[in-house]
């Protein structure tokens, strides 16, 4: 039988292979820099597509006010305050749609003016020009 005296039975090796705390700190903190730069342009991005979308949906709701003004034929069939103007609100988006009613001199033509605003920021403008008609004494 042999007895190693003074030796340890266990050996101990110096295995550099792993990691310290060191190394795992900084690349937590390189991982938490790289997510956070990329979380900021998700952000900004969420951002532009909200204005994207109210500025859309404006533009959609002009359009459409000024589709419904080609379909009349005089002037006295719109619906207009004594400023000519139409004022009236979406129920949607709590836009504020004024249209703006004038007559060009010595034609039939007016100028319509569409503008479509939420507070006091402006989402949309859209001008056309419409024929109109005066309504005849005799009708």
């Amino acid at each position: 039988m042999k007895y190693n005296y003074g030796k340890s039975p266990i050996t101990i090796t110096k295995d550099e292979s792993g990691m310290t705390l060191v190394e795992v700190l900084a690349s937590i903190v390189l991982i938490s820099l790289i997510v956070t730069t990329f979380l900021s342009f998700f952000i900004q991005a969420s951002k532009t597509n909200n204005q994207t979308k109210d500025v859309n949906f404006a533009t959609f709701i002009a359009q459409a006010e000024l589709e419904e003004l080609n379909q009349y034929t005089k002037i006295e069939d719109i619906d207009l305050d004594e400023n000519g103007e139409i004022v009236k609100t979406s129920p949607e988006n709590d836009f504020t749609i004024r249209v703006k009613i004038t007559k060009l001199p010595d034609i039939n033509l007016y100028n319509a003016f569409v503008t479509v605003r939420k507070g006091e920021k402006t989402y949309a403008q859209m001008e056309t020009y419409l024929t109109l008609e005066k309504q005849d004494a005799g009708d």
